[in-house]
């Protein structure tokens, strides 16, 4: 019987592997990109309150809020991490998939059809924030 070895750790291993230095960042995106698309919320009560989704700048008509800025940020400390160095030898399948997973919160705040395309339904904001976890997941595994 085969056995698959997962390794959460090591500064280099290799393929097939989630690397140490991305586990935060997948964790940020799993607890962030929820919050982008709708599907949950969180606030800060002390201080005056803080609500993570709440604008913070406003260009164009789009809100760019603390939570877009977290997963924007980790998905690209992901990518770098794993995409851009030499090593690395992806399909143009896979690229299509980490494309998507990188643009489509920008996109929902950026593109007022697809955040109607998103909100349509309450089960197209829970795939949609699936994806991007499950996408970033998998950049960091398969790189």
């Amino acid at each position: 019987m085969a056995t698959q070895d997962f390794t959460f750790g090591n500064f280099n291993p290799g393929k097939n592997e989630v690397e140490l230095v991305d586990v935060f960042a997948i964790v940020l995106v799993g607890y962030f990109s929820p919050m982008i698309f709708g599907v949950m919320s969180f606030s800060i009560d002390v201080f005056g309150g803080y609500d993570m989704t709440a604008p913070i700048w406003t260009v164009g008509g789009a809100d760019i809020s603390a939570a877009l800025i977290i997963v924007t940020f980790s998905s690209f400390w992901i990518i770098g991490t794993n995409l851009l160095n030499s090593d690395t030898d992806h399909s143009q399948e896979e690229m299509a998939i980490f494309a998507t997973a990188l643009l489509s919160p920008i996109l929902f705040v950026m593109m007022p059809p697809f955040e109607a395309l998103v909100l349509w339904h309450e089960l197209v904001q829970v795939m949609f924030s699936v994806y991007v976890i499950a996408a970033t997941v998998l950049i960091s595994y398969l790189g």
